[in-house]
């Protein structure tokens, strides 16, 4: 079977993929009829969605920016979804070395479809509840040698996880990772959902269970890893946008999205 036959066998069409969904809202065209129809219906729900997904990725570009202006060469992201708008190897400076990771086995097909003989690019199935088969891998030896001081991209995970597997792989993370490492993670600040947020959850929980926290509580699940200045911050804070624009978004889920880049010191 060629290559070309494992991706279009793995690349499932007749049920819609959170990845591609994703993919879609975020103005991308890796998707499907049937991702883009199940987005539809949370758009009816939640129509400021895609502005909430362009958060995500707008503060990974922000996180990635400040990290290689900081001389950070190599990053390892997790949970990474489809490279396919404003990604880390599309904002870094051309010869990043970037280790992109997912779950999901069509994400990651159709990833390494999209990067192809990219040499300074891996693409790794990897589940980001077990980090540790990622970075123990001969992938993150081949591109990054023996250097563990490394970028770490935990960027809109959270909130997949349970509270205590959440902890044990950032704790995990850290552990491996050489002192001077930087993590960049967001999650959100919901200390109580409103009616709408939870009718927009219990939808989208038909493609993956989500867990809603207060920063309080992700400040308690970081563990080790110190958190400088300027801590938690709103995600149009880092970059700069004006807060109007997500005050819609603010008040239906009764909170905000928050970021962070973390170090071990």
């Amino acid at each position: 079977m060629s290559s070309s036959d494992t991706i279009s066998g793995i690349a499932d069409a007749s049920r819609p993929n959170a990845g591609r969904i994703y993919d879609y809202l975020l103005g991308g065209n890796h998707n499907f009829e049937i991702d883009r129809k199940a987005a539809q219906k949370i758009l009816e729900i939640g129509p400021f969605w895609p502005q909430m997904f362009r958060l995500i990725r707008w503060f990974l570009g922000e996180a990635t920016r400040r990290l290689c202006d900081e001389g950070f060469t190599r990053f390892l992201d997790f949970a990474s979804g489809l490279p396919t708008v404003d990604h880390i190897h599309q904002v870094a400076p051309k010869g990043t070395k970037v280790i992109y990771s997912d779950i999901d086995p069509v994400t990651v097909a159709y990833a390494q479809q999209i990067i192809g003989d990219n040499p300074d690019i891996r693409y790794i199935q990897c589940n980001a509840a077990e980090p540790e088969k990622l970075l123990n891998s001969k992938a993150v030896e081949e591109l990054f040698g023996k250097d563990r001081k490394l970028a770490f991209g935990f960027n809109g995970i959270d909130w997949f996880l349970p509270d205590d597997t959440l902890a044990r792989s950032l704790k995990v993370i850290y552990d491996w990772a050489d002192k001077g490492s930087k993590l960049f993670i967001c999650d959100n600040d919901i200390p109580e959902m409103s009616e709408q947020a939870q009718m927009m959850v219990k939808m989208y929980e038909n493609l993956q269970k989500l867990y809603i926290r207060s920063m309080d509580k992700v400040k308690e699940l970081i563990g080790p890893w110190t958190l400088p200045e300027p801590g938690f911050k709103p995600l149009e804070e880092w970059i700069d946008l004006d807060k109007r624009v997500t005050e819609e978004m603010s008040q239906s889920f009764g909170g905000s999205l928050i970021g962070c880049i973390l170090v071990k010191d």
